[in-house]
């Protein structure tokens, strides 16, 4: 079966949309590997809970371990880069990173963030730009891995989902990938992990926003009618 590579930048971001799919991947049997760049101690929730960032460091990275026993990761690397100034690192830094473990385990699919980071947040932005350079590079050179970059989005149907959050309208969007009720449960057990932002969970219900389908834009990959499947037309390429 094919590997799939998501590259987010904090904690929560796999579980806030794509967990469904990544419940899906594992029951068809894929390799799912989930690099996170932060530890996401910048939160604001922090202050609530009167965390110092230290602290709320160590308190996310034991809620990830949960969700990574939820949606049965095969791999799942969080690293300790700076949250919330992520803008502020040498670029080639932090490309070197996400180079090193596309080579180390050579997916098939790279997954990050759409151009506009759905929220906007500053870290989403350059994750995605860092990715896609790296991307780029490694096609440039003729590597058989990863074959393509699906970029996670939303619909630009509101759909209740919290108005500050930016989709992509359907007509740009390549591949909804859709889930059933076994997948969204798991995708709700996963976000229920992080106990520090129950709050926002069920202030939101990200699951909701997702139940029709979980959406994706392929870099350079037009596809029309979209796709339902991440590795749909990579066979044999």
């Amino acid at each position: 079966m094919a590997g799939v590579l998501y590259i987010f930048p904090h904690p929560d971001d796999e579980s806030f949309g794509p967990a469904p799919v990544i419940a899906r991947q594992r029951r068809a049997g894929h390799e799912v590997h989930l690099l996170t760049l932060t530890r996401g101690e910048a939160t604001s929730q922090r202050e609530k809970f009167g965390y110092s960032k230290e602290q709320m460091a160590g308190v996310r990275f034991r809620e990830m371990q949960e969700v990574a026993r939820v949606l049965d990761l095969t791999s799942m690397e969080v690293l300790e880069l700076p949250d919330g100034e992520l803008d502020r690192m040498d670029p080639l830094k932090l490309e070197a990173i996400v180079r090193r473990k596309i080579e180390e385990v050579e997916p098939v699919v790279v997954v990050t963030y759409y151009t506009h980071g759905i929220s906007g947040h500053l870290d989403h932005l350059v994750t995605h730009a860092v990715v896609k350079r790296v991307f780029c590079a490694i096609r440039a050179e003729g590597s058989p891995f990863p074959k393509r970059l699906a970029l996670f989005t939303l619909d630009a149907e509101p759909k209740g989902r919290p108005a500050h959050l930016r989709g992509t309208p359907r007509e740009q969007i390549d591949c909804i990938v859709p889930v059933n009720e076994n997948d969204l449960e798991l995708g709700r057990r996963a976000l229920a992990a992080y106990e520090t932002y129950r709050d926002i969970v069920e202030q939101h219900r990200p699951m909701d926003t997702v139940a029709d389908g979980v959406c994706f834009v392929f870099f350079r990959e037009p596809k029309s009618p979209p796709v339902d499947d991440l590795f749909s037309g990579l066979e044999g390429r």
